[in-house]
C-alpha cells in the first residue's frame, strides 16, 4: 500500500472520490493561492477581493482540518461535498450555514468548531511549513511513499496524479 501526502489548495485543486491507499491531505493557503482563486472566480483585482478570497480559503482549510479530527474519510467527504456545492456559486458564498449543512449531510455536527479552532490554525501553519520544507512551490504537490522509494510530484492535476498511482502500482 502506498502512503500519499497531498498538498492541495481547497477549491483550486479539484479532487475526485478516492479510497485506495493511505491518503493524508494537507491544505495550503497562501497569498498566491488567494490570487489564483480571485483570478479563477473573475473577481476584480483589488485588495478587497484578494483578502476575501484568502479569508474563505483559510476558513475552508480550518474547517477541513477540524473535520479531520473525526477521521480522514470525513475530511475527504467534506471537500468533495463542498466542491459540489460551490460549482454553481462563487467562493464568497461559503459561510457557517453552508458548512453546517455539509456537516449534516456527512453525518457530523458543528459542536467542536469553536473548541478546536486553535488546533486547526496550528495544523494549517504546520501544513504550510511542511509544504515549503519540501521545496514545493505550487499546488497540487505530493509525496508518495512506497516500501523502497519516495516520489515528489508538483503541479500535476488530480486525474494525471491518479493515473501515475495506478501505473506505479502495476510496476511496484
Amino acid at each position: 500500500m502506498l502512503e500519499i501526502h497531498l498538498y492541495f489548495t481547497p477549491l483550486l485543486t479539484p479532487l475526485e472520490a478516492f479510497d485506495q491507499n493511505d491518503w493524508y491531505l494537507h491544505p495550503v493557503v497562501n497569498i498566491n493561492a488567494a490570487k489564483a482563486l480571485r483570478d479563477q472566480e473573475n473577481f476584480p483585482k483589488t485588495v478587497h477581493h484578494l483578502n476575501a478570497c484568502f479569508d474563505r480559503l483559510e476558513k475552508i482549510a480550518l474547517d477541513f482540518l477540524i473535520i479531520n479530527l473525526h477521521g480522514r474519510k470525513y475530511g475527504r467527504k467534506f471537500i468533495l461535498k463542498l466542491q459540489d456545492n460551490l460549482q454553481a456559486k462563487d467562493i464568497l458564498t461559503y459561510n457557517h450555514q453552508m458548512r453546517n449543512q455539509i456537516l449534516h449531510d456527512i453525518g457530523l455536527s458543528a459542536t467542536d468548531f469553536k473548541v478546536f479552532r486553535n488546533f486547526g490554525k496550528q495544523e494549517l501553519s504546520k501544513s504550510l511549513h511542511d509544504f515549503y520544507n519540501q521545496k514545493f512551490l505550487t499546488t497540487p504537490a505530493s509525496i508518495i511513499l512506497t516500501d523502497q522509494e519516495e516520489f515528489h510530484l508538483e503541479s500535476c492535476d488530480f486525474h494525471h496524479f491518479k493515473q501515475f498511482l495506478n501505473e506505479n502500482k502495476k510496476t511496484a
